[in-house]
């Protein structure tokens, strides 16, 4: 794939890369001038994704009140999804 770089120094991402990375109207990309190739990375608000992240916590802690999964921890979920404890 390729773009062009205009006389302003903007370039058109291609559709189907925004669509594999989400980017979206608005983000913002970081680039590393330290990198020995052309590098970009999104940035990532940080409040927006700590927010995200409690209305997760909030929805699954609510979805599971009661069940017999609500005070194991994540290896004991784990282990219970797959039928058992893995062999070491």
């Amino acid at each position: 794939m390729t773009t062009t770089i205009t006389s302003k120094g903007q370039i058109t991402i291609p559709k189907k890369i925004r669509e594999r990375f989400n980017i979206k109207v608005g983000d913002e990309l970081e680039f590393d001038e330290t990198a020995p190739t052309l590098t970009a990375r999104r940035v990532i608000n940080r409040k927006q994704w700590d927010d995200t992240i409690c209305e997760w916590q909030d929805a699954s802690s609510s979805a599971l009140e009661n069940h017999p999964w609500q005070k194991k921890n994540s290896d004991e979920l784990i282990d219970d999804i797959r039928g058992g404890v893995a062999e070491s």
